[in-house]
């Protein structure tokens, strides 16, 4: 609303369609009437996601048909992506459904519904929660303890060391060497592909972290978005534990709508492209990310049908050090919004280019990467941060929470880089 006033109607005008929405589904017994709300409903949310996502890509690629057949060229419309309207189009969809299907009662408070799909926390760049969790949580009579800020605080600490101490770092590195390849070393460009799949991760999980733990400040618990995806094995065990809230919405709602895994093969198969390609879509609008989602499936569908087979048996940091390399290179789809660019930085990475003077990564940057996969692989054996705070000595706590609020202040980046989520 502070950066475009008008905006807050959108967020009005769903709150409203998607509460009466709710109510009158319960309420109506005809099963026809129950699907009309339903359909107003989800027309509503992903009528205005389209206008404001994905009009312009779907006007420019019309236009590519449209001109050289009728000579018609269409005015692609410049709209402002609203802040963060992906996530809570897709919250707000999600407890239409489970009111359609009958796992939730519909908020009858206009009030508690509102501060649902406005919680200010995570409403920007999620998770994206349900209203059986969220809803619950803000239903509850909570009084002020410090108990909340023992939890929350912490959370919020290590956010910000991955934000500002990890993503930034590794974000002004691969700024710095994408701005011109033609200039760069193969082997600065390889550093960069890795160390954007750092920076991202970093970036996203950070946010992640300071929405849990700035909801903690009021006694509301967020579901975990991430759970280490780097200590993953395989590109499957990697889906299972990046962007949970996401990778669950598709599952719930689409993937398990079309029959799942309990179909035939053909169209299991189609199903994972489907899923994977609609989640690549979800992040943006454009080729790119088409192709990262639909990358992401073939490596999946490989992995169940073949790698699941074989039974290879390699050492378990060879099988995370795989993983990870396969995942950055499908990223550089993600940080470029041309293939074009996307194509030249995979040409430079393997391009003989060593005549060029090799950039180092900072040795700091080093320290803190080693420092923070180390304090992961700790936090790992708990599940999450939570436990791991509550669950650590009091001394080794406070020795990890002074390091990293020691580095916030003197080895954070220095551009001030956005939440890189944020566009979606």
């Amino acid at each position: 609303m502070y950066f475009i006033p008008k905006y807050i109607l959108c967020l009005f005008f769903l709150i409203i369609v998607d509460y009466y929405s709710a109510l009158k589904i319960h309420k109506t017994e005809n099963q026809k009437r129950k699907k009309t709300y339903l359909i107003l409903s989800i027309i509503s949310n992903f009528g205005l996601l389209f206008y404001f996502k994905y009009l312009g890509f779907f006007t420019q690629t019309l236009n590519v048909f449209l001109l050289p057949v009728f000579n018609i060229e269409l005015d692609i419309p410049n709209e402002i992506l609203p802040i963060g309207l992906s996530f809570h189009t897709f919250q707000s969809v999600s407890y239409v459904i489970d009111v359609y299907r009958g796992k939730i009662f519909p908020e009858k408070h206009l009030g508690i519904y509102s501060t649902y799909v406005l919680f200010f926390p995570q409403m920007v760049a999620g998770p994206i929660e349900r209203f059986s969790t969220l809803g619950n949580e803000l239903k509850q009579a909570v009084t002020f303890s410090f108990s909340f800020v023992k939890k929350g605080l912490p959370l919020i600490i290590i956010g910000l060391f991955y934000k500002m101490v990890i993503a930034d770092n590794c974000g002004e590195y691969v700024n710095e060497t994408y701005s011109d390849l033609s200039l760069q070393n193969n082997y600065n460009v390889l550093i960069a592909i890795f160390l954007f799949c750092i920076q991202i991760y970093s970036d996203f999980f950070g946010y992640s972290l300071i929405a849990q733990g700035s909801a903690q400040l009021f006694g509301i618990k967020l579901i975990d978005n991430f759970s280490f995806p780097f200590y993953s094995v395989n590109i499957i065990d990697f889906w299972k534990k990046w962007h949970i809230s996401l990778t669950s919405w598709f599952r719930d709602y689409i993937y398990i709508s079309l029959g799942g895994n309990r179909t035939s093969l053909m169209k299991y198969a189609l199903n994972i492209i489907l899923i994977f390609t609609l989640s690549g879509l979800w992040h943006g609008a454009g080729l790119n990310f088409i192709l990262w989602g639909f990358t992401h499936s073939i490596l999946y569908l490989f992995s169940v049908a073949v790698l699941s087979k074989l039974n290879l048996s390699f050492p378990l940091v060879l099988n995370y050090l795989l993983t990870f390399i396969l995942v950055s290179f499908i990223f550089v789809f993600f940080r470029n919004g041309e293939l074009k660019e996307s194509l030249q930085i995979f040409r430079h990475s393997f391009s003989n280019l060593t005549n060029i003077a090799f950039k180092p990564i900072s040795l700091i940057l080093i320290f803190n990467l080693f420092f923070i996969f180390s304090l992961e692989y700790l936090a790992k054996k708990q599940s999450n941060y939570s436990n791991f705070i509550l669950s650590s000595h009091l001394f080794k706590r406070g020795f990890f929470l002074f390091y990293m609020l020691f580095a916030i202040l003197t080895f954070s980046g220095i551009d001030n880089l956005p939440f890189i989520y944020f566009q979606f």
